[in-house]
């Protein structure tokens, strides 16, 4: 049993007079010191005998300890928050990690202003910088791992002269990775908690946590020592920590080793020494606690409410039940959950089970070390194995009896023993979520766990030169697109999607093999051999290629392409692969690919003989040609994908189709009952008018079978920006062969009306900024790719976006290089040409261009300039001069093409219908 120290000893101990009761006027104050994820049990005061805390140990003599604290949320800046402001996460704002409250909130330094004190922070106390952002009269070394800011709180309270009186917070980084690299404990000898996996790096790392702890222990004992020494007997000093260690389990989780927290709390003459109490308290409890103690009157409004009764011993309850949030850690975990506990269970809702749990400690294990072993270990060992699927999968609800299982590892929630307890518990946690108005918000973008059902159908509707706001959909008055806006009524319309290149060939790269289109030398429309050759490039996608289909039909798809190529075999390039060898089970396309080809009569309906749009395919051989009007090959493309589906569903195989028409490219021969006018901008809106009734067909074909309609994904949008004079694409400044938003920004529109999550059916997405990379990245999770060895994706897995369950973005900027043969170009008819920009990189809400020597950096805010219209790189320089060098290494690490050799073409090389395309 420990010993117990008078408040007498503690004080002498500490330097200072014998505890005398304070006079009626005199001003308590009040020391606060805050520890950084340390798990309640990793303390020799909480029984965890290996891991000496002698210093807690003292201070717990002195006072009052609490068995039964909780933070309100298991992450730094959302459980700091609710310390500072006494309200929930959900009601001061800041819910996921890394997030702010309210400015206009008011927060515990004015409380304590009110009443004539000095309040001042040391190190961690808000979430870093965040800390002088809530109104402290100074706030030192709060960067993260400021490993001085303990001894230099130390230093300016033995030196403070003032006859205020005092709030002081002191938060030290320990033991917040990373952890020591040396450690006094030996890794042989340490106690691993029953729930870790045994491997030599997890007892490495817990020696190291453990140190880590050690330190954290010697700085509190500093600081309560020079508190008392310097402020007297009339000092209330409280530690606490603001959530467990990162460890599995621990923080980022509603488990007690995330969630209950090391408090102690000493007042010589008004709180009894070496008192434990069960009295559940929770961190919004703090502020009106240490409020009432100063004087003030209890504030109105919070969530919190005082236990200072607890602590004068005129009660030993406070609340029959707390509750906790969490909402996600910026990318590294988005697993949103909430949680409710009485005296005996614990319930947690997983809002989104469907997403993988992942963390820190899974994304980062250099942090720590030892993560990987578990994976290895869970290959061979099944309690390994059951640790990592626990960790990392979670059912909708849990259960916990704490009497009988403490360590939360025996989930109750389908006993049917149970059942009544999880009704009510449930009920109640429902209540309590829509009191605190809580929206269930995901914060950040999750993975998904692989889907246990059948394999999603997907089709790829890539249109050719259509600009961003060319749909009706999308704000297009002068002619209706009306099965494509029914797509969007029953899906999701996204504003901020960017196809990887603003250009033909290379953007349909990007689509095709997940990775930034430079990589394969292919950075414009590919051309005849001298203009490929002239412009540094490659003469076709090289067939060796990473390629979706080929991921896919590794995972038992059925593959087809129906539509413009364009990735080699056009023009006088008659050796390039198949359209089939790329992965596709068959192919139909058109002149600018190999295989089964459709090519196209061009009829004016001006009384003369249609005439034949090949640019030489039809003299390269290399697979069946026939020839069909210009305006109906949409049709002969969608009815080829019709089949196609129909053989696959056929043999009980998933599909994976593209379709992408070229019609809405010139030259624009729309249908005889279509043409009315002959101007550009008439033409082209007939053509898409007529594309719109020939892809009705197809919608219409998965919409009326209810197993190709609840499992198919539809995903439409553009290969590039429009043709100066054909399409539009609204306010966006730029068009075809452009790196600004007008040239690779593109409608995007998602249906899967039996996968998406129902309340975002018909919405509109405006933040989430995601590319094409990004879309094989997440069809081939969805579909369970196989990547081939060796495979890099540029994409990120964003299948939860796409599918409406969450509102996040990639996290990673996109880059861009432009075609090198659009160096130059006239903007406008009849003026010179005007150097376009090299390279462009888009990081959250900015976006930077500038040439291949850095030169002629423009930087645009698209928050509020998507015109890219205002260029504020002279008042931003910081951030440009980053994002500059970003792109610059980015290129770098690219093959070169024509762009590195400054080359400077004024459009395409003559003749311009031979290269036009």
């Amino acid at each position: 049993m420990m010993s117990r120290l008078s408040i007498a000893s503690v004080v002498l101990l500490a330097g200072a007079l014998p505890p005398a009761m304070a006079s009626a006027d005199e001003k308590l104050n009040v020391v606060v010191f805050l520890s950084d994820d340390h798990t309640i049990t990793d303390s020799s005061l909480y029984g965890k005998g290996d891991i000496p805390t002698p210093n807690m140990d003292r201070v717990a003599a002195a006072g009052m300890t609490f068995d039964s604290a909780f933070v309100v949320s298991p992450s730094c800046a959302p459980s700091r928050a609710a310390l500072l402001t006494g309200l929930m996460p959900q009601h001061n704002g800041a819910e996921p990690n890394h997030s702010r409250p309210k400015a206009e909130i008011k927060k515990l330094p004015a409380y304590f202003h009110d009443l004539g004190y000095e309040v001042v922070s040391f190190g961690k106390v808000g979430h870093y910088a965040q800390t002088p952002e809530y109104g402290f009269d100074f706030a030192k070394h709060f960067t993260y791992h400021d490993d001085v800011a303990v001894a230099e709180a130390n230093t300016w309270l033995e030196a403070r002269n003032s006859d205020k009186p005092l709030c002081l917070f002191v938060g030290t980084n320990w033991p917040h990775v990373p952890w020591p690299n040396e450690s006094s404990f030996d890794p042989d000898a340490v106690v691993l908690p029953r729930k870790h996996v045994d491997t030599p790096e997890t007892r490495l790392a817990r020696a190291a946590y453990c140190e880590a702890v050690k330190t954290m222990d010697s700085e509190l004992g500093s600081v309560f020592d020079t508190a008392y020494k310097k402020l007297g007997t009339n000092t209330l000093f409280l530690h606490t920590s603001d959530h467990g260690a990162q460890w599995p389990f621990g923080k980022w989780n509603l488990y007690d080793d995330g969630l209950r927290t090391p408090l102690i709390v000493t007042w010589p003459g008004k709180i009894a020494a070496g008192l434990r109490t069960d009295a559940m308290v929770t961190w919004v409890d703090i502020l009106p606690t240490i409020v009432e103690a100063a004087g003030g009157a209890m504030p109105t409004g919070l969530d919190g409410k005082s236990f200072m009764p607890v602590l004068t011993g005129q009660y030993d309850k406070h609340r029959d039940r707390v509750f906790a949030t969490h909402s996600g850690d910026g990318s590294m975990n988005v697993f949103p959950m909430r949680s409710v506990r009485d005296g005996r269970y614990k319930y947690i809702l997983n809002l989104h089970p469907e997403f993988k749990f992942l963390s820190h400690v899974t994304q980062k294990p250099g942090d720590t070390g030892y993560w990987p072993s578990w994976v290895q270990a869970a290959k061979t060992d099944a309690s390994a194995a059951e640790k990592v699927r626990k960790y990392t999968q979670r059912p909708l609800e849990e259960l916990y009896d704490l009497d009988a299982d403490p360590q939360e590892w025996v989930n109750l929630a389908n006993d049917p023993a149970h059942s009544d307890t999880v009704i009510k518990m449930s009920a109640t946690l429902t209540a309590w979520m829509d009191e605190m108005g809580d929206k269930r918000t995901v914060f950040g973008t999750p993975t998904l766990l692989p889907r246990t059902g059948p394999a999603p159908n997907v089709i790829s509707l890539f249109i050719d030169d259509m600009g961003w706001s060319d749909l009706s959909c999308f704000g297009n008055t002068e002619v209706a697109t009306p099965h494509i806006d029914r797509l969007a009524a029953e899906g999701i319309r996204f504003t901020q999607f960017y196809v990887n290149s603003p250009i033909c060939s290379p953007s349909r790269t990007a689509l095709t093999t997940g990775q930034y289109p430079a990589r394969h030398r292919i950075t414009s429309f590919l051309d005849n051999r001298r203009n490929n050759d002239a412009r540094g490039m490659a003469q076709w996608l090289a067939g060796d290629a990473p390629t979706l289909a080929k991921m896919l039909s590794a995972s038992s798809y059925r593959s087809g392409h129906f539509g413009k190529w364009h990735m080699g075999g056009q023009r006088d390039v008659g050796e390039a692969p198949l359209v089939t060898e790329y992965g596709f089970a068959t192919s139909l396309t058109n002149f600018e690919g190999l295989g089964p080809r459709v090519l196209p009569l061009c009829d004016a309906y001006d009384g003369k003989p249609a005439h034949q749009h090949a640019l030489g395919s039809d003299k390269l051989g290399h697979g069946p040609i026939r020839w069909a009007d210009r305006s109906t090959i949409t049709g002969e493309f969608t009815g080829q994908a019709i089949k196609f589906i129909d053989e696959s569903v056929g043999q009980n195989k998933p599909f994976f189709v593209n379709i992408w028409p070229d019609d809405v490219h010139s030259p624009f021969f729309p249908p005889q009952a279509l043409r009315n006018d002959e101007a550009k901008r008439a033409l082209y809106l007939s053509v898409l008018q007529a594309m719109d009734d020939q892809l009705a067909v197809l919608f219409d074909h998965i919409r009326d079978d209810e197993k190709l309609r609840d499992n198919t994904i539809v995903l439409l949008c553009s290969d590039n920006g429009p043709e100066p004079g054909a399409g539009k694409s609204a306010h966006l400044r730029g068009s075809k062969g452009q790196l600004y938003e007008g040239g690779i920004r593109s409608p995007l529109i998602v249906w899967a009306p039996g996968l998406m999550n129902q309340s975002a059916v018909g919405s509109t997405n405006h933040t989430a900024i995601l590319s094409s990379v990004d879309l094989v990245a997440s069809l081939r999770s969805l579909g369970h790719g196989e990547a081939p060895e060796g495979y890099k994706p540029d994409g990120e897995d964003l299948s939860a976006v796409l599918l409406g369950l969450s509102s996040g973005s990639r996290s990673e900027p996109l880059f861009w290089r432009r075609p090198p043969d659009r160096g130059a170009m006239v903007v406008k008819p009849d003026t010179p040409p005007v150097d376009m920009p090299d390279l462009a990189v888009r990081e959250k809400n900015w976006k930077l261009l500038c040439n291949i020597d850095g030169s002629g950096v423009e930087l645009y805010d698209l928050s509020s300039d998507e015109a890219e219209f205002d260029n504020v790189e002279s008042t931003h320089r910081k951030l440009a001069g980053r994002l500059k060098r970003l792109a610059l290494a980015w290129n770098a690490g690219l093959p070169e093409d024509g762009v590195a050799a400054g080359m400077k073409w004024v459009n395409p090389p003559q003749p311009a219908k031979a290269a036009g395309r």
